[in-house]
């Protein structure tokens, strides 16, 4: 027996080249990625910075690992791009299957130099395993830790199950015989190591990589009349189905190898259904129309300062959503998560989104071994940061003024600060508070159309108005193939510009909206997510000062449900098809319920 078993560990050891990345000596079995920021502080969360998952190519069947910690849970993103924030991923741990039949491996071929010896080490010994995707790689370098721990589970299966005392006095014999040897190539690859992580430490070339992704997106209004206010009824709605698409090219640079700068090119023409529907209760998640022309649509740089402090400035198109973390993770990416803009997170994070920000992250406590840690995150957003000119004066009488809402730090404005606790490993939560100055705090989503609504709540232009808002969010994953996330947010909006206007005193409103969502991953295949989103999206639920015949309806019975299934096709493809229901739109029960169908398919390359 020892002339196989030293042929098998001999072809398997040696030839370096052919042997795939391996985790460190501990043998573990999981693929993993963190939503905790990068090295290179990325923190955005929708579509994210993610670091190359490890994968095992050695295992020697130890138990299963515990349940995943939140903060290694998936963000939705199934291919590997990560083209907005965070696409921070929140990674799933996938136990990787023992490979039982050489066959299995995919890119493995019996004209291969190392089938025989491979194909031994799978059925007889059982101690390795390829990629995820069925793949063994046998053409990639492999380091020295990575070769040790494939080693290393290999001695051990043989050790405890199959070795004789002539197998181990082989191998013994084998390692003196050629001490010398290895005592020389041990010295080079240290050496080599070492000139390695020097030209590390001192050289870095300004590298630009090229992250893209297009969604073709098929949906249609099924049924549902207009979302008039109360007490009105609406019309049957007439619609049309529409194939429509959006392309995205971000053009990612790092000039230290730790930090970034964005440049995205954008060109859509996705339906605007607030606009057949009435309502932004129908909007899409990646609703955009740009004619079909290119521009700049994102543009932002993100740097560590230090170990614990992360820096993030937007320039254009800025949002709380993509610097700090939302609690929904595998439904709050718009290419591979909910289909709709309030089913992704609470709109809370949307308050002054659109212009230019900037935002800090603190880590305040972490223990990684545990899962556990407290963050603190402050961001500034201003949506119209780049219009110099004051328009601040009442030009047309009472109640009539626009307000001065430009500029970056005289203009509309939203401040927040967020608490991120994760007090176990499979649970976290956020307090957050946004304070907020002449901007909608509905975010796009929620009662729309009239004055009242939630995009209107005081009746007046936004302009005029502050607000003091309020979330708290969570996400728990009890066990491993499902995940439970919800927020409420609450929002105190009063007008506090131009109060002469207002003899009986400014006119104050409430707007609340909350969700729950259940995400089951890998349900039939890896990659798959059945999404389901239940909520009230945001309605104005109390006004005060209502002279001059202003009187809304403040009904807070409009539902949102919503159910999807993603299905992963390819690495790099995904088809999302779903169904959206707005029961009692707008606040109004005289309103029949809208039904959409819609079919997303996510390209990314």
């Amino acid at each position: 027996m020892a002339r196989p078993l030293w042929a098998c560990l001999g072809l398997a050891v040696v030839p370096v080249s052919w042997t795939l990345p391996a985790l460190a000596a501990n043998k573990l079995q999981y693929t993993l990625e963190s939503v905790s920021p990068n090295s290179a502080g990325y923190f955005e969360t929708n579509n994210q910075q993610v670091p190359e998952p490890v994968t095992v190519i050695a295992q020697n069947r130890r138990p299963a690992a515990p349940v995943p910690s939140v903060a290694e849970l998936d963000s939705g993103a199934v291919l590997p791009t990560p083209s907005q924030p965070q696409e921070q991923s929140l990674g799933i741990r996938r136990s990787l299957p023992q490979v039982t039949s050489v066959n299995q491996l995919s890119d493995v071929r019996p004209t291969d130099w190392a089938y025989q010896a491979l194909a031994s080490l799978v059925e007889k010994y059982g101690c390795i395993a390829g990629y995820p995707d069925g793949t063994f790689r046998g053409n990639r370098a492999a380091t020295r830790y990575e070769l040790a721990a494939a080693v290393n589970a290999c001695l051990d299966v043989i050790s405890d199950r199959f070795a004789t005392k002539e197998d181990l006095a082989t191998l013994q014999k084998l390692m003196q015989e050629f001490a010398n040897e290895l005592a020389v190539v041990k010295g080079r690859v240290t050496n080599l190591e070492g000139r390695v992580a020097n030209l590390e430490a001192t050289q870095f070339a300004t590298m630009t990589v090229l992250r893209s992704s297009v969604l073709v997106n098929v949906s249609d209004v099924l049924s549902g009349t207009t979302a008039v206010p109360a007490p009105g009824s609406g019309s049957t709605i007439q619609d049309n189905p529409v194939v429509t698409y959006r392309a995205r090219f971000n053009f990612d640079t790092s000039f230290s190898g730790k930090d970034v700068l964005r440049v995205r090119l954008q060109a859509a023409n996705m339906p605007a259904y607030q606009a057949v529907t009435g309502t932004n209760m129908a909007r899409l998640a990646y609703d955009t129309n740009t004619a079909g022309a290119f521009g700049v649509d994102d543009l932002y740089y993100r740097t560590p300062l230090g170990d614990r402090l992360f820096l993030a400035f937007d320039a254009n198109a800025g949002n709380f959503d993509k610097n700090v973390f939302v609690f929904n993770p595998l439904l709050q990416s718009d290419e591979t998560g909910s289909l709709t803009r309030f089913g992704r997170f609470n709109p809370i994070y949307r308050i002054a989104g659109g212009g230019a920000g900037l935002s800090l992250r603190y880590k305040i406590l972490e223990n990684k071994e545990r899962g556990t840690g407290i963050d603190f995150n402050l961001s500034y957003q201003a949506p119209r940061a780049n219009v110099p000119f004051d328009r601040s004066v009442n030009p047309a009488g009472p109640n009539n003024a626009l307000g001065n809402d430009n500029g970056f730090f005289n203009g509309a404005y939203g401040a927040l600060a967020q608490l991120d606790l994760r007090p176990a490993k499979n649970m976290a939560f956020g307090f957050t508070y946004v304070r907020s100055f002449g901007t909608n705090v509905a975010g796009g989503t929620g009662s729309s159309g009239f004055a009242g609504s939630a995009a209107n709540p005081t009746g007046v232009n936004d302009r005029n108005t502050a607000a003091d808002s309020f979330g708290f969010q969570f996400t728990y994953r009890p066990i491993q193939k499902f995940n439970v996330a919800g927020w409420v947010g609450y929002s105190d909006v009063r007008i506090v510009q131009n109060q002469a206007d207002f003899v009986a005193g400014a006119r104050n409103a409430e707007v609340l909206n909350w969700a729950i969502s259940a995400a089951v991953p890998d349900l039939l295949s890896k990659g798959d997510v059945l999404g389901i989103i239940f909520g009230q999206p945001p309605q104005t639920i109390n006004v005060r000062n209502t002279f001059g015949g202003f009187a809304p309806s403040t009904a807070f019975n409009s539902y949102h449900i919503e159910g999807l299934y993603r299905y992963r096709v390819s690495p790099n493809i995904a088809i999302t098809p779903g169904i959206i229901a707005l029961v009692n739109s707008n606040s109004n029960s005289n309103n029949s319920p809208i039904i959409l169908g819609v079919v997303r398919t996510t390209f990314t390359f």
